[in-house]
């Protein structure tokens, strides 16, 4: 028993950089980096977070930052924080050999902030990521802190100050646990959302695309009356109008296999519903066909 208990008391204090919860009826709840015992029965279980500071990248390459409230940073009481950075998609999947260069970021961010006792810097793994989190960032007091990217660091940039004194106000993630189901619920904490053993929502319908093959096997791709580029992720209609009897219509997310809405037989219209997750999607007529292609970005 006393072997026990002295594992249980190490367990409680075992530090971890990963948000992650598991609820059950004897398990451990893990949270912004402190484990916490979830002993028997039901209960709410409260555990307090940094502050975060969210810097956001647009797909032209510049970059804003707002706070757990959604407003702009521009004066903060200084103390330990967490720095958030994400951009629309992974930059390194925008092809930039077209005349479409979708980002000024040329394939990665070079994210910089800097200033008295802080200095952060992430590529995001050379763009292949759109995420990363630096959990303990203490920002001094009275002092002047300045993000940038380092692709274009006159346009992309900005200051911030901190203020001589003062705390920052610190969010609490609750938590609510029962013995009788496996699920996990949180307070309302941006970025904080805990996992939960749902069935997925479906995305949310966006509207109709106009899909043509013409009769020399050239692709167009559509949205009221407008080609293109970017639209935001969710789930569209495709009116397919296929007027070739030499091409096809198909349909690929980057590094995810393609999908074939009509083959080179086809001739005629059809309607098909897909599901166009966030990240850069082509459009061609056959396997050894031009790649045209679009970005599909998360909402905001």
């Amino acid at each position: 028993m006393a072997a026990s208990m002295a594992a249980s008391t190490a367990a409680r204090e075992r530090r971890v950089r990963t948000v992650i919860v598991s609820v059950g009826a004897s398990a451990a709840l893990l949270v912004a980096g402190l484990v916490l015992a979830a002993p028997g029965g039901a209960g709410i279980r409260k555990q307090t977070i940094n502050p975060t500071l969210y810097v956001n990248y647009t797909m032209n390459c510049t970059l804003t930052m707002v706070d757990d409230a959604g407003k702009t940073v521009t004066s903060i009481p200084p103390g330990v924080y967490q720095v958030e950075v994400t951009t629309p998609v992974d930059f390194g999947d925008v092809d930039l050999s077209g005349i479409f260069d979708m980002t000024a970021c040329k394939g990665s961010v070079q994210f910089q902030l800097t200033g008295p006792g802080v200095s952060v810097q992430t590529d995001l793994d050379g763009g292949d990521s759109n995420y990363a989190l630096f959990d303990s960032v203490d920002f001094q007091k009275s002092s002047t802190y300045v993000a940038q990217d380092g692709n274009q660091p006159t346009v992309a940039r900005f200051s911030f100050t901190t203020l001589a004194s003062g705390t920052p106000t610190v969010p609490v993630a609750t938590y609510t646990t029962t013995k009788a189901k496996t699920t996990t619920t949180s307070a309302t904490t941006p970025g904080k959302t805990a996992p939960r053993k749902t069935a997925p929502k479906p995305d949310p319908f966006r509207g109709s695309l106009a899909a043509v093959v013409g009769v020399t096997g050239k692709l167009t791709l559509s949205r009221k009356g407008q080609a293109v580029t970017t639209l935001t992720s969710g789930r569209y209609t495709l009116a397919l109008d296929d007027r070739s009897k030499k091409s096809g219509f198909l349909l690929q997310q980057t590094r995810k296999p393609a999908t074939t809405l009509t083959t080179a037989p086809f001739v005629g219209t059809r309607s098909v519903t897909v599901d166009l997750k966030p990240g850069q999607w082509f459009f061609y007529a056959t396997a050894t066909a031009h790649k045209s292609f679009f970005i599909a970005i998360a909402p905001a």
